[in-house]
């Protein structure tokens, strides 16, 4: 068996000057390919995992801290994990740092040196890639919420990555702009990415290999999306609400047609309104 590409044991993390710990006695593994979701409540250390693992903090203590081979808790693990773990957090135009979207995506490639006409070929990789061959030479600030986030997605992956983290990334977009993004991550999942996505849309869980739910910076759960669903006194205590169908189901229910399983997704809900008829 291969290591895992994403390997955490014991990770603990603290701000300067808080009581307590963000992150305490965390462990995280994620494999090459694997689609991880990450749910919580808000301050339950979400997106402060999403900088430890993409190299952008330093873990305060740690019996393992790996990532794509890298050593989170030496400087030069971080930095060299920093190019094999791209982030993408939820507000991109803290991510959008030219005057024009093409500008942008070869930004992080001038950075790492590579020649001139190499970045011209990713640029117009990643433009196509993401749909934004026609808006190559617009300034940022004038996409829409979803092209700004394709925008920056395409900057992250500009530079060929291993593993992609995504905090919360459809939070400030209107559906057409979240279908753009979750499109997006369904396809970095077949091109062979580990992808660890932080949402809390619990429809956005339903595609996921595997849900982590954090509570107070630990692990509250951990295995199959089904699994902590069915666990309402769960779900209830960590406040994550459920997917649209199965609030359906459980409306259903309080008004005396209860369906005889419990849908998590729209087929699953259609097939047991075809057993309930």
């Amino acid at each position: 068996m291969t290591a895992p590409l994403l390997d955490i044991s014991g990770l603990h993390y603290r701000y300067p000057g808080a009581r307590s710990d963000a992150l305490a006695d965390l462990d995280l593994t994620v494999d090459e390919a694997e689609f991880v979701a990450v749910v919580g409540a808000n301050g339950s250390g979400k997106s402060t995992l999403a900088r430890l693992l993409g190299g952008l903090e330093r873990p305060a203590a740690a019996r393992r801290a790996v990532a794509c081979g890298h050593d989170l808790l030496s400087g030069e693990g971080r930095l060299a994990a920093r190019r094999d773990v791209g982030v993408l957090f939820q507000n991109p135009e803290n991510q959008l740092v030219a005057e024009h979207v093409e500008e942008d995506i070869a930004f992080g490639l001038e950075n790492l040196g590579w020649p001139s006409a190499d970045i011209r070929r990713r640029v117009d990789e990643m433009l196509a890639r993401f749909d934004l061959e026609d808006l190559r030479r617009r300034e940022p600030h004038l996409l829409s919420g979803g092209q700004k986030q394709r925008a920056a997605l395409a900057g992250v992956l500009a530079i060929p990555r291993r593993a992609i983290v995504l905090d919360e990334p459809t939070a400030m977009l209107d559906p057409a702009g979240r279908a753009d993004v979750l499109a997006a991550v369904v396809a970095l999942r077949a091109e062979g990415l580990a992808v660890v996505y932080i949402t809390q849309e619990m429809d956005e869980v339903m595609g996921a290999d595997r849900v982590v739910a954090l509570e107070g910076g630990s692990e509250a759960y951990s295995g199959e999306v089904d699994g902590l669903f069915a666990d309402g006194a769960l779900v209830r205590r960590l406040n994550l609400g459920l997917p649209v169908v199965a609030e359906v189901a459980q409306e259903m229910a309080r008004r005396g047609r209860p369906l005889p399983t419990f849908p998590l997704t729209l087929d699953a809900l259609l097939a047991s309104l075809g057993e309930r008829s």
